[in-house]
């Protein structure tokens, strides 16, 4: 789940494997595998996906979130938004 997790965050934000070794210092080729199924989560990627995007943190390790806290997750950035361009609109 932690890494089906890590690659919707990695997807979210429109990451490169490349931009993710610049921001992360992980090789690029760890992270294809991972994305691939050849490897498995490390405490090392889940450090540095988290240091990207803090804001996912509990969502990345429990599946929960928490906005109040500002614990959000992919989905739900993304349906706040969708939820904000509609009220936008409607005024």
């Amino acid at each position: 789940m932690i890494r089906e997790r890590l690659i919707a965050i990695w997807d979210s934000k429109g990451l490169t494997a490349k931009r993710l070794e610049e921001l992360t210092g992980i090789d690029r080729e760890k992270w294809y595998a991972l994305r691939g199924g050849k490897r498995r989560v490390n405490g090392d990627d889940i450090e540095a996906i988290l240091g990207i995007t803090p804001e996912y943190a509990l969502w990345l390790v429990s599946g929960n979130i928490a906005p109040e806290a500002g614990q959000t997750s992919p989905d739900y950035v993304e349906a706040d938004l969708k939820l904000a361009g509609q009220e936008a609109g409607s005024r």
